[in-house]
């Protein structure tokens, strides 16, 4: 069984008060967004990609470039 001290229990909640700063300023922050360039290259690959249901195996995936 872990014995804490008083101090451990200090040390603790200075880091958890200094890890909810942390998480508020990055909640108030700025959403980042994905590039057009990273937008365009996820819609091309989805339409590229074929998914077929198969009776040997479960799926067979294919790119149709």
């Amino acid at each position: 069984m872990n014995n804490f001290t008083f101090s451990d229990f200090e040390k603790l909640s200075k880091e958890e008060e200094r890890l909810q700063r942390l998480l508020k300023k990055q909640k108030e922050g700025e959403m980042q967004s994905p590039t057009a360039s990273a937008i365009s290259t996820i819609l091309n690959y989805s339409k590229a990609l074929s998914i077929k249901k198969s009776k040997e195996v479960d799926y067979i995936e294919q790119i149709l470039n």
